[in-house]
């Protein structure tokens, strides 16, 4: 699998990203409502000026408006025409107007029945106090915005600490030596929220499981390396004095089949004796001579075929050694013999060893692409007539393929046999 983000990371760049969007949004909230306010303010002061111009004209129609930088203004009396107005003031009607010569300005115009008085006002001072004011009130929203997140992602980290903790302890964990105490850890407590309590409680709950089943499998395949192997050696032994014994046919054909399933007895007990380690527990293993183990399963396996005309040949093209148990090659490669003998009712059986595999191939009855697809399944037989197969036998030498990093491979065509191939890391 591959590295993922920690959760401190996520809910730190979580934080960032909120940060930013807030202090987005705030800034243009800021800047529209500046832009608002300075608006709101201008024309409060034209509406008061344009009230006191007006007390001006009425004290004294004749009299000069005062002027300022800031400010102009222009009384045209009813029935005037207004020359001394600037143009881009004349035909602008009653109300607020925003135009631009050079400057933007707020024009104001007001109607009477005496006559109109034309104002015009640069924002000037206002225009900068307002945008400094909306600076500083940014750059505090920001500030502010920047410590609260800091401060909520520190305390989150506290929070989700004990989490990273338990992560690290179960990653470092050995289910072959448990150490229960690491999570009832009171580190791993951290803010002591219910979830944490019990993800710790719990994961010392399996713990507990696991080393019991790790003790019982232990026990088990020490057990069953002995205790199963005594009741077989002792069939076997049996097997041989009655093969002195003068037998009838049918007395030699059952000596035959209790011979078969001790073999097969043998091999099951070494295949589920590998298969039950742990893959981290390791097996006595060697340097085998894969061309020698071919040659006697050869031989054993002829026996399979009984009066049957089918010619079972071993090609050593290659003589390749593999580092594995003894008997596990010769396992995978007898379950491959068996259903190759089984199904095969003339022609021939062909074993080749080539550098990196063992091939056999065999001119029986073959499979269709269903048969091929379940031939791998637990229990699954294509033969149902056939009482004493089990259905295990690919199944058990995928299994064992698997554990040693290898693959069983099948190829097989209606009427035209099958080819099973184990192939070597």
């Amino acid at each position: 699998m591959a590295p993922t983000e920690t959760l401190s990371r996520k809910i730190r760049w979580i934080f960032i990203v909120q940060g930013v969007i807030a202090s987005l949004v705030v800034t243009l909230g800021t800047l529209y409502g500046s832009l608002v306010l300075r608006d709101i303010l201008l024309k409060q002061r034209i509406v008061d000026e344009a009230q006191r111009t007006w007390e001006l004209v009425d004290a004294d129609p004749q009299a000069a408006l005062p002027q300022s930088n800031s400010y102009a203004r222009f009384f045209v009396p009813a029935g005037s025409m207004p020359d001394q107005v600037p143009p881009i003031l004349r035909a602008l009607p009653p109300g607020f107007h925003r135009t631009h010569d050079g400057i933007w300005r707020l024009a104001y115009i007001s109607e009477r029945a005496e006559g109109t008085i034309y104002l015009s006002v640069a924002p000037g001072l206002a225009d900068h106090i307002v945008r400094w004011i909306s600076i500083l009130a940014v750059a505090l929203s920001v500030l502010g915005i920047a410590i609260i997140s800091w401060l909520g992602y520190r305390r989150c980290r506290r929070i989700v600490a004990p989490v990273a903790q338990l992560t690290d302890t179960v990653l470092a964990w050995d289910p072959r030596s448990p150490q229960l105490t690491r999570f009832d850890s009171p580190a791993h407590r951290g803010e002591n929220t219910y979830e944490v309590a019990h993800l710790g409680d719990a994961l010392a709950s399996m713990s507990r499981r696991v080393e019991e089943y790790v003790d019982r499998e232990r026990n088990f395949t020490r057990d069953a390396s002995h205790e199963l192997r005594t009741p077989v050696t002792v069939v076997r032994v049996a097997g041989d004095l009655l093969a002195t014994e003068n037998l009838s046919p049918r007395g030699e054909r059952s000596l035959r089949r209790l011979r078969q399933a001790t073999d097969d007895m043998e091999v099951l007990i070494d295949a589920f004796l590998v298969l039950a380690r742990h893959p981290d527990v390791p097996v006595d293993s060697e340097d085998v001579s894969v061309q020698e183990v071919m040659h006697e399963e050869a031989a054993n396996a002829r026996e399979w075929l009984e009066d049957k005309p089918v010619n079972l040949v071993v090609l050593p093209t290659a003589d390749p050694k593999i580092h594995a148990p003894p008997r596990v090659i010769g396992v995978i490669v007898s379950q491959l013999l068996r259903n190759a003998c089984h199904f095969t009712e003339a022609g021939t059986v062909q074993i080749e060893v080539l550098a990196d595999r063992v091939e056999v191939r065999d001119t029986g009855i073959g499979m269709d692409a269903e048969t091929l697809s379940k031939a791998f399944d637990p229990f699954w037989r294509a033969d149902l007539s056939d009482y004493t197969a089990k259905g295990m036998g690919l199944t058990l030498a995928q299994r064992l393929a698997e554990r040693f990093g290898w693959k069983v491979l099948l190829e097989s065509q209606p009427g035209q046999g099958t080819l099973a191939t184990l192939r070597f890391s």
